[in-house]
């Protein structure tokens, strides 16, 4: 367990170094109350055995159906525009500060004309469209704008829903956003404290109304009480998130007594366990309202592995290939143990014709696929493994390409190394030929180089481990 052990301890340094000395201010479990809040969660796993759904290797369990839009977000087809970033709530949870009209951005790249943003939908083949803010309808024209310009260019094939917090809400907005072709509407009700007035206004007008939440421990009761209106009113779908730490909230959040879980980001416990209490309570009731748990685990693996896949394809190139996890992946022998003829003779009867590998100009590595690799024998020569991640930006980037959108828009992508190559020894290589199959050894808890290969190969599953 000691490379788990090492890796649970850097990211305790990396939230501690976000937060200072405010980090030391965070309630955090205890080892035994780490232990009773995972028997709750295993109780309440229990309690929806054998009716919940799961998706994305158990990471999103729901109860009888997930909207479109969260399928596609998953699956990685979906782009989330923020048409602002300004709102006219103040929700205590919001994780960003909501004060800046701006130009329409995602990823770090803006659009401020819809034909710009049309040509990078076509791009990078996204089959869904998410219109987020801050509230998009504080710039209803620019909303509809932009809506209005992706269905008529892709009609049904891009499926496109939007974000709202509802209190701007009007008969004629509903209307005008249906008419337009709104796919699904996405209301905010913690904002409202529950009111359903606003989102009457869009059931039987936009085809698909939702309720996406965090899920808020202390108001569990009220929660329970909104599931029953919902279901009542024939609500298609209502997403629970997890609530999330970040610089922007911090104050508000340390008033409320919360457990702060570490890991890739400080997340809130009771918020977990408050959301999968609701899809048991669904169930408990009888009622038909589709729920699902939008867990920061999830979206930390699933979402941010969808855009690596999609910006990798620009820029991979030789033997290269894309993981699982949206990583680039190339692998290389050196001839430190075989000499590199060798290596070229057994390749040689491996794939005759060069597929799936390449000798480098200098004749002293070899580039190689793993299903290649897989196949070869190769005794005490190490295996060198790198990781890249594939990033997008507005500006040249050294050793990039330049992607043209439009006469007035063009992009780039490039590849962006996080760490030196990891060299692979003879001891380590049959648990990292597990791991290429997408197989977990036992001794990659041990291992540092199997245990960070690992993190990069396989996808995230279940439940994250509370500490």
């Amino acid at each position: 367990m000691k490379a788990l052990i090492n890796f649970q301890q850097k990211l305790v340094a990396q939230n501690r170094k976000e937060y200072g000395v405010l980090y030391d201010q965070l309630k955090k479990p205890s080892y035994y109350g780490a232990i009773e809040a995972d028997e709750k969660r295993s109780q309440l796993i229990d309690e929806i055995e054998g009716k919940a759904g799961y998706l994305f290797n158990g990471t999103k369990p729901f109860a009888h159906a997930v909207s479109p839009g969260c399928r596609l977000c998953g699956e990685g087809h979906w782009s989330c525009l923020f048409v602002n970033n300004r709102c006219n709530c103040n929700c205590f949870y919001c994780p960003a500060p909501q004060v800046d009209t701006a130009i329409p951005e995602t990823q770090g790249l803006t659009f401020d004309t819809p034909e710009n943003y049309i040509a990078y939908i076509k791009k990078m083949g996204f089959k869904g469209v998410a219109l987020s803010g801050g509230e998009p309808l504080l710039t209803f024209d620019k909303t509809i704008d932009f809506l209005a310009k992706i269905k008529k260019e892709f009609g049904s094939s891009v499926y496109v829903w939007m974000y709202t917090n509802g209190t701007l809400l009007d008969e004629e907005k509903a209307t005008i956003l249906a008419k337009t072709g709104l796919d699904e509407i996405r209301f905010d009700l913690t904002a409202t404290d529950y009111n359903t007035k606003k989102l009457k206004l869009a059931l039987g007008k936009i085809p698909n109304v939702t309720v996406e939440i965090p899920a808020i421990p202390e108001e569990i009761e009220q929660l329970k009480n909104m599931v029953v209106e919902l279901d009542s009113l024939g609500v298609n779908y209502l997403n629970l998130h997890q609530i999330r730490l970040t610089p922007y909230n911090l104050k508000n959040l340390l008033n409320r007594n919360y457990t702060f879980l570490h890991g890739h980001r400080v997340t809130v416990l009771e918020s977990e366990l408050a959301a999968l209490e609701i899809i048991s309570f669904v169930f408990k009731q009888g009622l038909k309202l589709p729920v699902n748990y939008c867990s920061f685990h999830y979206k930390n693996h699933y979402q941010k592995a969808a855009f690596r896949k999609k910006a990798a394809q620009f820029v991979l190139h030789g033997q290269e290939e894309i993981n699982e996890n949206g990583f680039i992946r190339s692998l290389s022998l050196h001839g430190i143990s075989v000499p590199i003829e060798s290596l070229k003779t057994q390749l040689l009867n491996i794939a005759p014709d060069g597929e799936g590998w390449l000798v480098s100009e200098e004749n002293d590595q070899i580039f190689l696929t793993s299903d290649v690799l897989l196949k070869m024998q190769l005794t005490n020569e190490p295996v060198f493994v790198e990781y890249q991640t594939a990033v997008a930006n507005e500006k040249p980037l050294n050793e990039g390409i330049k992607l043209k959108l439009t006469d007035t828009k063009t992009i780039f992508f490039a590849k962006e190394t996080s760490a030196a190559p990891i060299r692979i020894d003879a001891d380590e290589s049959a648990g990292f030929f597990e791991i290429l199959q997408g197989r977990l050894p036992k001794e990659a808890m041990d291992y540092e180089n199997l245990f960070n290969i690992a993190l990069k190969e396989i996808p995230a599953k279940g439940f994250v481990e509370y500490f």
